[in-house]
């Protein structure tokens, strides 16, 4: 490791509203080429989150890359994979339902790290004045407010300057003299008459169970259950979890169960997809009529998008991944590449079929080993290309392994099956209507 940098509750800027008893441990590794033992990342992830939750007992662990943590916490509020949230006002009924679907979460296969994000009630210490007591000492409440803050948490009572820098000057009691309740208790406050008056006669003191944060979404308050998903895909998850938890899991009127996360972007972008797929696959469409004005050659060069998408899905399959964004982007850009090695060969089949005296299969043959060497090429060149994408390890490989290795697969079933399916499609639709040029 280069370097361990450590980070305890909020930043200086208090842009990330954490507790106290949250730290951020970012690791930074050596290159790759300097790790004594050849292990994944992932791996290693794994060792070290072990080992952390051995040698620290009672405290939970969660791994991420630090630039998608900050990025998830601003666009969802989480970091985590999915964070399933109750919306609503009654925190402890909140609480209760969030451990019911934390252990809902932790039953259903793919979970990992699965936890509640928000902390739970803490001693607190709660200090309510007796109005009518301050009243009979001839005290304002204000008077008894300025005095425990100025007591205990430090009041500015003027400025100190020293050049173009101003500083608060603050006064506070020495920590002998507030560090307990029954020291708080003692406090004086001065009365009407010139008397001192003990705080407890003053107000009712004492410890409560209270909120160490609370969070919000929409003006109303949130309990967040978040979980990673290993070895499963999103998608499937959520629809199992969505299930079992509303098979089992009942809120009030008024509140409501959100899911969010990484999930939230993969649900926005799949909405996305649903509309750009389609879409991509009509505009294809419409340029191959505009170029082959034949229905027939249309569709003959639209199969190559079916054997690009096969190759791609297998591709993924083989490799453990699922899909994503990045996968998606990758199967709307292999459309686009498979449809040029398609429209390679069909425009050379139409070339070669109306001036050549041969038969239509004599044709389509000759055409099919001419144009090989030319698909071969385009194709082979893209593929090479994508290798280093498709087994990068570094800083982004996350996003461009998914994307490389469908435009990966969909090329090489294209490679594979455009020059043996695309003649065959087009001899069979082609055999009988046309006849070699020069024939009456």
């Amino acid at each position: 490791m280069k370097y361990v940098i450590t980070q305890t509750a909020r930043n200086d800027d208090g842009t990330d509203p954490f507790p106290p008893n949250r730290t951020e441990i970012l690791v930074g590794l050596k290159d790759y080429k300097l790790w004594s033992d050849t292990i994944p990342k992932k791996e290693l992830v794994r060792r070290i989150q072990a080992d952390l939750e051995r040698n620290i007992p009672g405290a939970s662990f969660n791994a991420g890359q630090p630039i998608i943590d900050q990025v998830m916490e601003i666009v969802t509020g989480s970091a985590a994979d999915l964070a399933i949230s109750i919306v609503g006002d009654d925190l402890e009924m909140m609480r209760r339902k969030a451990d019911s679907i934390a252990v809902i979460v932790k039953g259903t296969a793919g979970a990992a790290s699965v936890n509640i994000e928000q902390e739970g009630t803490q001693a607190q210490l709660a200090i309510n004045i007796n109005r009518e007591n301050a009243a009979r000492f001839g005290i304002n409440v204000s008077d008894i407010q300025n005095m425990i803050e100025a007591a205990i948490g430090g009041r500015a009572v003027g400025t100190i300057y020293h050049g173009t820098k101003r500083y608060d000057m603050v006064v506070r009691y020495l920590p002998e003299n507030r560090n307990s309740i029954d020291v708080i208790k003692t406090l004086q406050v001065p009365s009407a008459t010139g008397g001192l008056i003990p705080l407890e006669q003053l107000a009712d003191i004492r410890f409560v169970d209270g909120q160490t944060n609370i969070y919000r979404i929409d003006g109303k308050r949130m309990v967040t259950v978040r979980t990673n998903v290993h070895n499963r895909d999103q998608g499937s998850f959520v629809k199992e979890l969505q299930e079992k938890i509303g098979r089992e899991i009942h809120v009030p009127k008024g509140y409501s169960i959100i899911y969010g996360g990484q999930y939230e972007n993969l649900e926005r972008a799949g909405k996305q997809l649903l509309i750009t797929i389609p879409l991509t696959i009509v505009i294809v469409f419409v340029f191959l009529f505009m170029l082959f004005k034949n229905m027939r050659h249309t569709f003959v060069t639209m199969s190559c998008m079916l054997m690009a998408m096969a190759g791609g899905i297998v591709a993924l399959f083989i490799r453990g991944y699922h899909f994503n964004v990045s996968a998606g982007v990758g199967f709307v850009s292999i459309f686009g590449i498979s449809v040029m090695a398609g429209v390679l060969l069909v425009s050379a089949l139409n070339r070669e079929l109306y001036k050549s005296p041969l038969t239509v299969r004599a044709s389509v043959q000759k055409v099919a080993v001419d144009q090989l060497k030319a698909i071969m090429m385009m194709l082979i060149v893209a593929i090479i290309g994508l290798m280093p994408a498709a087994l990068s390890t570094g800083i982004g490989s996350d996003v461009q392994r998914p994307l490389a290795t469908v435009i990966i697969g969909g090329l090489t079933a294209t490679l594979l099956f455009v020059p043996v399916v695309i003649p065959s499609l087009y001899y069979w639709l082609e055999r009988k209507g046309h006849k070699p040029a020069g024939e009456a």
